[in-house]
């Protein structure tokens, strides 16, 4: 029997490859991605600059960059 939520899905399983990181599927990236965002958006409110180092950050644009490329060919 197939299940609404197997039909509704948006993206079934796409890995997106995200350089010098690894692959993610979709919606693990975009939360990811999503969760990223946030914590960066708390720290900086709070003033919390030795939170987040260089590399990180680069992480971070890698994934957003990754998951930006994976929209513009869908």
């Amino acid at each position: 029997m197939i299940k609404l939520k197997d039909i509704i899905r948006e993206a079934p399983d796409d890995q997106i490859q995200v350089p010098g990181i690894g692959m993610y599927t979709y919606d693990t990236l975009k939360k990811k991605v999503q969760g990223l965002a946030k914590d960066l958006d708390k720290n900086a409110k709070r003033g919390i600059w030795r939170k987040s180092s260089k590399n990180a950050i680069r992480a971070f644009a890698e994934m957003w960059n990754a998951l930006a490329e994976y929209e513009r060919k869908r």
